[in-house]
């Protein structure tokens, strides 16, 4: 096994912009609009498409159906997974205008609401770039219940009962399901979620989309309203420059960490595969006896577990983030 890297698979919105071409050299459709290049997905009708190696030109799912799926996640990792489906999908959006305003539902309402679908989404996001100005919203201002946001939706007053914030890059949101969320024009993020496309829109700014208001006001949490406080989530130092590694997010669905580096980074604690996204800079993977893939801002590549371990060579300042599943 080698690091697998993909081919993006592009996606239009009605909000999305035209800046993932420029700022990370993609080779995005020239009329614009798009909102999200998913990089490594493994969706029914959305595979990724292997583009280097001896694996090139296959899909991800065709991978994972053959004998090589323990080489990929991990043998003690798969095994105690229910389905085979690669657990993390990840995406770089783009944001021209304001997304919906939207929530996901959980895993238990997934299954009972939406078959054949079987997981819900939890998800977060690291900004990347901002414009002045920019925000997001996340979750509810203090007090909200149901009966406020029912009728608050029927007035057209839904904004007042919604937690707006500032957001600048390096930012991480955790947005688990049940937490009303949208992201405002002017920012492109890194978004690493569980492996669903189940979304519930409360409201679209008046776009002619289907909305689910009634499935999400279901599963919008109002019973808690401080289990998820923290708005932004806050690092933990690993190791010092010019190794730095921070913890940024560990949740039941996936670890993330920010490692900026100058100098060689020796990765040996795997014990399942690690997503690696490139978010500034260009670095050399080594892994085995003196092989190498190189990646650059913008791409992500998937470190199967069989590798065990790998060598991250920076050229200069470089700065990586890094999922992985709880393990």
């Amino acid at each position: 096994m080698y690091p697998l890297k993909f081919k993006s698979i592009f996606k239009k919105t009605p909000w999305g912009g035209s800046r993932l071409g420029s700022f990370f050299g993609k080779d995005v459709p020239a009329d614009g609009g798009i909102g999200e290049s998913w990089e490594i997905t493994d969706r029914d009708g959305d595979n990724s498409i292997i583009a280097n190696g001896v694996y090139k030109d296959m899909r991800l799912r065709q991978l994972l159906d053959g004998p090589r799926m323990n080489d990929v996640l991990g043998y003690e990792y798969r095994h105690k997974r229910s389905e085979n489906r690669f657990p993390i999908l990840i995406k770089l959006i783009d944001t021209a205008d304001r997304l919906s305003i939207q929530v996901h539902p959980d895993d238990a309402y997934v299954r009972a609401h939406e078959v054949p679908s079987k997981s819900g989404k939890m998800e977060a996001w690291y900004i990347i770039h901002t414009e002045p100005g920019a925000w997001i919203i996340r979750g509810l201002r203090p007090g909200m219940t149901r009966k406020h946001l029912e009728s608050s939706l029927g007035n057209g007053n839904l904004e007042n009962c919604l937690n707006l914030l500032s957001v600048r890059p390096g930012d991480v949101i955790f947005i688990p399901p049940g937490i009303v969320h949208t992201i405002g024009p002017g920012i492109i993020l890194l978004e690493v979620q569980q492996n669903s496309d189940v979304t519930y829109r409360l409201y679209d700014w008046g776009r002619p989309r289907e909305l689910h208001v009634q499935k999400a006001l279901d599963v919008i949490d109002f019973a808690s309203p401080t289990r998820h406080k923290q708005d932004k989530m806050q690092p933990i130092l690993l190791s010092p420059p010019p190794r730095k590694r921070e913890l940024l997010l560990k949740c039941e669905k996936f670890v993330l960490e920010s490692l900026e580096l100058d100098v060689q980074c020796d990765i040996d604690d795997m014990r399942t595969f690690h997503i690696l996204t490139v978010i500034e800079g260009l670095s050399k993977i080594a892994y085995g006896r003196s092989e190498a893939v190189e990646v650059s801002a913008g791409e992500s590549v998937l470190i199967p577990a069989a590798l065990q371990g790998y060598k991250l060579c920076p050229h200069g300042r470089c700065k990586i983030i890094k999922s992985s599943p709880p393990f």
